[in-house]
C-alpha cells in the first residue's frame, strides 16, 4: 500500500506525517527543530535524519511503500540550502536501501494545502515568529516579512513577549498606570517580585521563545479587557497588517485574494485576529478570509502535496 511523508520543519519542533494515497493519517511524529538558524545546518540535518528514521521505521515491516515524501523547512530558502537538505536526505536513503522522490516547498505552501488543498493564495504566519506569503496560481512565490526576531517578526509572539515585558516595568515604574499584566507574569513565572524579572530575562539560557512564551499573559489579559494589554495585541496586529499590504501590493492577483491566517497567536487571540482582520479590510474590501482545516496540521500539508506532486508526474526531486 503506497503512503506518502510530509514533513514542517521549524524553529521550536519539526513535525512529520504519514499518510495513505487518500489523505488519511497512518502516523505522525514530533521532535527537535530544523531551523538552521536556531540550530546548525549540521545539527538541523542530523535531527532531520532522525525524525524521518522515526516516521518510516516502523512501516519498513509492514506491507507499505513510500512513494514520496516532500518537506516545508523554515530558515530553508536558496537553492543552495534545499539542494543541501536533498542531497542529505538522499544519502539517508541510500544506505537504507530506499528510492523515494524528494521534493521541497515552502512552509506557505505546505501551509496553504493543509488548510485549503491548494498551493495558491495569500498565507500569513502569527506564531513565535511571522511571517507572510503570497502564491499566484501561475506558482510565483512572493514574501514580506520573514526577518527573525532582531531586524523583523512583527506581529509575532516575540514581539507581544517583548512588549509584555516592557509594559510590565513601565507600570512597575509608574510610567503607566498598573495593569493585569504584573499579576499574571508574578503567577505564571519563578519570580516573586518584578524587579527579579532582570536576573530571569538575562540568563544565557534564556532564547526568543522564552520571550514569545510571555504573549500568553497578554492574550489572557485583553480578553479580561486590559487596557495595556489591549493597545499591544491590536498594535501588533496593525504592525502586521502592514507588512501583509506590503505583500498585497506586489501582484494584481492580491488585492481580491483570500488570505488564510494561521499560527498560535491567531488561534488564541480573538483581540488580535479581530484588529487584524478589521484593519485589512477597511484598506482592502474584497479581501477574503475562508474557514480552514484547522484539523490539519502544516505536515499534514506536505504528506498531501507529497502525493499530489507524485501522482502528477512532478519529477523536480532528486
Amino acid at each position: 500500500m503506497e503512503i506518502f511523508i510530509g514533513v514542517d520543519g521549524g524553529g521550536t519542533k519539526t513535525e512529520a506525517t504519514a499518510i495513505f494515497g487518500n489523505g488519511d493519517i497512518l502516523s505522525r511524529y514530533a521532535g527537535g527543530p530544523t531551523n538552521p538558524y536556531i540550530v546548525t545546518l549540521d545539527t538541523a540535518l542530523e535531527e532531520l535524519h532522525y525524525i524521518v528514521d522515526q516516521i518510516i521505521a516502523p512501516l519498513t515491516n509492514k506491507s507499505y511503500i513510500c512513494s514520496s515524501i516532500c518537506l516545508g523547512m523554515s530558515g530553508i530558502s536558496s537553492v543552495k540550502e534545499r539542494l543541501q537538505v536533498q542531497q542529505s536526505l538522499q544519502s539517508y536513503f541510500n544506505t537504507r536501501q530506499l528510492r523515494i522522490p524528494i521534493y521541497m516547498r515552502s512552509e506557505a505552501e505546505i501551509s496553504l494545502m493543509a488548510a485549503m488543498e491548494r498551493q495558491h493564495g495569500m498565507l500569513v504566519i502569527s506564531g513565535t515568529g511571522s511571517n507572510t506569503y503570497g502564491i499566484t496560481k501561475s506558482g510565483d512565490i512572493h514574501r514580506v516579512g520573514g526577518w527573525g526576531h532582531i531586524l523583523g517578526d512583527e506581529g509575532s509572539g516575540y514581539r507581544i513577549g517583548l512588549q509584555t515585558l516592557q509594559t510590565v516595568i513601565k507600570s512597575h515604574e509608574g510610567i503607566i498606570p498598573p495593569t493585569l499584566l504584573t499579576k499574571l507574569i508574578l503567577a505564571a513565572y519563578p519570580v516573586q517580585v518584578i524587579p527579579d524579572l532582570k536576573s530571569f530575562i538575562y540568563q544565557p539560557s534564556i532564547t526568543k521563545q522564552h520571550i514569545a512564551s510571555f504573549a500568553r499573559c497578554c492574550i489572557e489579559a485583553a480578553e479580561a479587557g486590559d487596557s495595556a494589554a489591549i493597545h499591544i495585541m491590536e498594535q501588533q496586529a496593525t504592525e502586521l497588517a502592514n507588512t501583509t499590504d506590503a505583500l498585497i501590493k506586489q501582484h494584481p492577483e492580491f488585492p481580491m485574494g483570500e488570505v488564510v491566517c494561521v499560527g498560535s497567536i491567531f488561534k488564541h487571540s480573538r483581540v488580535f485576529r479581530d484588529q487584524y482582520r478589521r484593519t485589512m479590510t477597511s484598506r482592502y474590501p474584497s479581501l477574503q478570509f475562508p474557514d480552514r482545516n484547522s484539523e490539519r496540521t502544516p505536515s499534514h500539508g506536505a504528506a498531501l502535496l507529497a502525493c499530489k506532486l507524485f501522482t502528477d508526474g512532478v519529477s523536480d526531486s532528486l
